[in-house]
């Protein structure tokens, strides 16, 4: 199935944060930072070419989280406006929203 644009433009832009994000990390030689922010979304590219809600809802689910716990609440900044745009998009059946 063909990810919904909507969707997609969000998903984007995250792995655009991502990137820089690795980028700016190895450059700082913080390889540690670079293979979390690498296994936040490594999985996103996949959504992209091979939509699914239950790809969407592992990555919300999932993924989202553990990143959300591994890293400090200032590193996430880049990513949380995402978020909340990408919550709005949610199919409402298949993925619980955040309060």
């Amino acid at each position: 199935m063909t990810c919904p644009p909507n969707v997609a433009r969000v998903v984007l832009q995250i792995l655009e944060v991502a990137v820089l994000q690795i980028r700016a990390r190895g450059w700082n030689g913080d390889g540690l930072r670079c293979a979390i922010e690498a296994d936040h979304v490594h999985n996103l590219p996949a959504l992209l070419s091979n939509y699914s809600d239950e790809l969407l809802r592992f990555y919300w689910e999932v993924e989202r989280p553990s990143y959300m716990k591994r890293c400090a609440p200032a590193n996430l900044n880049g990513y949380e406006p995402l978020w909340a745009e990408l919550a709005e998009l949610l199919p409402a059946a298949s993925v619980a929203r955040p309060a």
